[in-house]
């Protein structure tokens, strides 16, 4: 029998360093519905429980915006859900709110041992702050003094195969030992031991007395399979989230709910989302927090998960360490002084949880936004699949995307700041939704799989961008026609440096043919050759045929001229929905 058969009302809660946001599912007649969501500010109090009040603050909303009783009188949760509708019957948790907790890794070879840590850490987006490694031949006092001035708060030992090596484990254990002993006790690491199982009973026997000390299977045993040993980190993780965040144990044992971090429930979400698209085809998500921005990159559901300390709220001052207020004007089609644009990330900075009043400050916030992630594909080397057509499918979630007057906008900032070649789908994250997936998959595979496959996710349509070698601008470097269901046919000639859209009807069916194709433009990732079906978005098909340099889409120098060229590339996007009648422009 299903174990999530008695399971009808589902609470998912993502608490973000600036809001706290919770969406409701229910099922009827053995499929989820999607209800509603609601959010809160993500504040801190004086009771050390801010978390999970922040959550209660947001389910009144909820039952406000849902018409639903969730919470009893004493401002708990009713689990389980009643005959009558009320509460809830599973609670899942991720969270953003706190930042990554520092990692020290230990091993004895940097190609064995740690490079399987180092592979661990990466499903969860952390990067460590330490590594002592036995090969480096570093003394005893350098690796002390390493830790010490690192201060990590998890530390993950590893090394030697089973019935291997115990007397290097031991050693790196002694300079664990000292680190600990060095230190008060509420300031010593929490320990994980994935190593050589024969050094188990020792390390348990030394550690247990000095620091709380976790064990999980042998990284090196590829036979242990990844997941025992992702459990262990995430063990541990909760331990030091909820040490930092009393409020996230009062949830967890009032709820009984999962407790996971955002960024891997991101990452999940986009390695399970690669299974909807073709073999060998990458999946792109881009989640832009306020602390931080989320790259995760998935083709055959191999995940390569990126974290960026860059993110449009508290962490915006950054910015201005990696560009000038100056560079930052290139995608604001209005006069704005570079001291203006310094103002607003310092204000934004303090204020984190300031929406946009007007279009001039939206768009300066997607101005930031577009930077952030060209630095994020620049550091993270993601350019390959930009140019190589092997990316399928682009998705864009965060609260400056979600937010925007018109979903035009956030479509025009990903082909902006990406502008990959070939043939991708964009998706947007209407509901806050992006983290649902990764973090319910374990606990209730039924709803997650039928969030994948709804159309809980905004559709914005399928961008073509060919590689042109040299043309005229306005030129025609290619002829398609497009037929729907009915069969009825129409061809458009492709003007070069332009965003050029055909209006579709939203979620209909459609053909795309290759009518002609000028000698110096391809398509790469495309057959060219075989027609193309695909399911339209809300803005059709658009082809953006822009003159690019560097792998960068190029703006003209002059203030003047650059302003008129953005909002032209805006014009030509047009509105959301626009009627199929319409012609493209031309």
């Amino acid at each position: 029998m299903n174990r999530n058969q008695d399971i009808h009302t589902v609470l998912y809660v993502d608490i973000g360093s600036v809001n706290t946001r919770v969406c409701l599912f229910d099922r009827m007649d053995d499929k989820y519905s999607f209800i509603g969501a609601a959010s809160a500010t993500t504040s801190g109090d004086i009771t050390n429980q801010f978390e999970y009040l922040n959550v209660i603050q947001a389910v009144e909303k909820l039952e406000h915006a849902t018409k639903r009783k969730i919470l009893d009188r004493n401002q708990n949760i009713v689990m389980p859900a009643t005959l009558d509708h009320s509460g809830i019957d599973q609670v899942a948790v991720s969270y953003t709110c706190i930042p990554d907790p520092r990692i020290a890794v230990m091993g004895l070879t940097h190609a064995g041992s740690l490079q399987n840590v180092y592979d661990l850490l990466s499903k969860v987006g952390v990067k460590p702050v330490a590594e002592i490694c036995a090969e480096d031949g570093k003394t005893v006092c350098e690796n002390l003094d390493l830790f010490l001035q690192t201060a990590p708060r998890i530390v993950i030992v590893s090394g030697g195969t089973e019935q291997g090596a115990e007397i290097g484990i031991y050693r790196l254990g002694e300079i664990l030992m000292l680190a600990c002993r060095s230190l008060p006790k509420e300031q010593r690491p929490i320990i994980l031991y994935a190593g050589n199982s024969a050094a188990k009973k020792q390390m348990e026997r030394v550690f247990s007395q000095i620091t709380d000390i976790s064990f999980s299977t042998n990284v090196l045993e590829s036979g242990s399979g990844v997941q025992p040993t992702l459990n262990g980190l995430m063990n541990v993780l909760r331990k030091d989230l909820e040490s930092r965040a009393p409020g996230f144990r009062i949830l967890r044992e009032k709820t009984k709910c999962s407790v996971i971090p955002g960024e891997f429930a991101f990452g999940r979400t986009i390695r399970l989302m690669s299974r909807l698209i073709r073999q060998n085809r990458h999946i792109l998500g881009i989640d832009i927090g306020a602390h931080q921005t989320i790259l995760a990159d998935a083709v055959n559901l191999a995940l390569s998960l990126h974290t960026l300390p860059l993110g449009i709220g508290n962490n915006i001052g950054n910015l201005l360490n990696e560009y000038t207020p100056s560079d930052l004007q290139s995608w604001i089609s209005f006069q704005i002084k570079s001291a203006e644009i310094q103002d607003y990330i310092l204000n934004k900075s303090y204020y984190p949880d300031l929406i946009p009043a007007n279009k001039y400050s939206a768009e300066i916030e997607l101005a930031l936004a577009r930077a952030i992630v060209m630095k994020g594909i620049e550091n993270e080397s993601l350019s390959a699949i930009l140019s190589d057509g092997s990316l399928a499918m682009v998705f864009l979630s965060g609260a400056v995307l979600r937010n925007v007057e018109d979903p035009g906008e956030a479509l025009l900032f990903a082909m902006d700041s990406l502008a990959p070649v070939g043939m991708v789908d964009y998706l947007l994250d209407m509901n806050g939704l992006s983290g649902a997936i990764g973090t319910l998959a374990h606990l209730n595979p039924v709803l997650a799989s039928q969030i994948t496959s709804t159309s809980a996710y905004l559709n914005l349509g399928k961008v073509i961008r060919p590689s042109v070698r040299s043309e005229q601008p306005g030129k025609s470097i290619m002829t398609v026609s497009v037929r729907d269901d009915a069969g009825n046919t129409r061809k458009y000639d492709i003007p070069f440096n332009r965003i050029y859209r055909i209006p579709l009807e939203y979620g209909k069916n459609y053909e795309l043919e290759w009518t002609k194709i000028s000698h110096n433009v391809t398509i790469p990732g495309v057959k060219t050759w075989a027609p193309a079906g695909f399911k339209s978005g809300c803005f059709g098909l658009v082809f953006d045929t822009r003159e690019e340099k560097d792998g960068k889409i190029k703006l003209p120098k002059e203030k003047a001229a650059r302003d008129k060229k953005l909002q032209s590339w805006r014009t030509e996007l047009g509105p959301w929905l626009v009627k199929q009648e319409e012609e493209s422009h031309a």
